[in-house]
């Protein structure tokens, strides 16, 4: 899928980001990760997939839980973002797991929309698995981003 801004052109873009390198690099200098021990940034990649369903290009993704009142929450807070954004996902729970299919109706493809509701997605996996974990130290939910 092509955002508008791969449809117009970067080059406006680009020239700015490269000029703004240049007064990056001179404050930071030659700082590496090894000076200060690791970085707190674990960068992942993303579980979400772009799967071709009866010629209908969705994104899709499966989120696994614990139990079911984790499920419940996070298919709770779904749906009412779903309403506010008025962009509505297949949402298919089975046991534990909860799988999100997304894609934009009127034009049978994946759009910005579903993007946004991907990373909403992301976001409210995270905000559940943190919330049960808060006071259950050493308790491994053993989820993984």
């Amino acid at each position: 899928m092509k955002s508008l801004l791969e449809v117009v052109g970067r080059s406006i873009l680009k020239e700015e980001s490269e000029s703004q390198m240049k007064g990056i690099d001179s404050i930071l200098g030659n700082l590496s990760p090894g000076m200060f021990g690791e970085l707190p940034v674990d960068v992942k990649k993303s579980e979400w997939t772009v799967v071709d369903i009866g010629g209908v290009e969705k994104l899709a993704r499966m989120f696994e839980f614990n139990d079911a009142k984790r499920v419940k929450d996070f298919v709770t807070h779904l749906i009412f973002e779903q309403e506010e954004m008025q962009h509505h996902a297949k949402i298919i729970i089975d046991g534990n797991s909860v799988t999100v299919e997304t894609y934009t109706h009127n034009v049978n493809a994946v759009t910005e929309l579903d993007q946004e509701l991907a990373t909403f997605c992301d976001q409210l996996y995270r905000d559940v698995r943190d919330f049960y974990a808060v006071g259950q130290e050493g308790q491994n939910d053993n989820y993984d981003e």
